[in-house]
């Protein structure tokens, strides 16, 4: 367009279709503004399209860098609550340990005060026929014939008075059991060379040369008492099933 306006600026003046100079810079004028309207719109179009990019970016970086907030958050509460679990473990175990701890202080004490109570049994009057038994159960257990008894230092003469009746039944029950010969090699002796130590009562029997044992001592029955009473007694001390 530009060309052609100079063209027709060059043109001869005196010609009937030429514009004249005003006319011309009129048009250059437009054209030059319509180009300035165009660069402004263009470069309009150019930051709007920046800033629209920009703010998707931004947008993008906000919400990634939100995801990982979220993402720490999440972690931080996901340990809260494995170490509140932890805690709530460990409390609830150290509670259980001290429920056990002090259950079997109280069962220690009713063994020390049972064991109070066999001292008061084996000075009664109870016990000789007690210790007949403890001896005739100890005998049948074994199923021996040649058996050494010790017990008490203390308590040896009603050992050896409880002896006879004792072995008396043994052989009763070894001639219905074992037969008439085997009754015969019977030998049951008391041995006060080695007593019990540590006991309240009861007697140890041996046989094969002491390679076969049979503890009846009192504390021995306790123990075993307790054991087999032992549910029981929890639930008479504890209460429960």
């Amino acid at each position: 367009a530009l060309r052609r306006l100079r063209q027709e600026q060059a043109a001869p003046r005196g010609a009937s279709s030429a514009m004249d100079e005003n006319q011309v810079q009129k048009q250059i004028d437009q054209m030059v503004k319509f180009i300035r309207q165009e660069a402004v719109e263009k470069a309009r179009e150019i930051h709007v399209k920046a800033e629209e990019e920009f703010n998707i970016e931004k947008l993008r970086m906000v919400e990634a860098e939100k995801a990982k907030i979220r993402q720490e958050f999440e972690r931080k509460e996901k340990e809260i609550e494995v170490q509140k679990r932890i805690n709530q473990s460990n409390h609830v175990r150290a509670a259980r340990l001290s429920i056990l701890a002090e259950r079997e202080a109280q069962m220690g004490a009713v063994k020390e005060d049972a064991k109070k109570r066999l001292s008061r049994l084996a000075m009664s009057e109870k016990y000789a026929s007690l210790l007949e038994s403890l001896i005739l159960e100890g005998l049948i257990r074994l199923e021996g014939t040649d058996v050494s008894i010790r017990g008490v230092s203390s308590q040896g003469n009603m050992i050896k008075n409880a002896l006879p009746a004792a072995v008396n039944k043994y052989k009763q029950w070894a001639e219905k059991e074992k037969g008439a010969d085997f009754v015969k090699e019977i030998d049951i002796k008391y041995n006060d060379k080695n007593p019990t130590q540590g006991s309240v009562g009861g007697v140890i029997l041996a046989t094969a040369g002491d390679k076969i044992i049979v503890d009846n001592t009192l504390e021995t029955r306790l123990d075993l008492a307790m054991e087999v009473r032992l549910p029981e007694t929890r639930r008479i001390l504890f209460g429960g099933k």
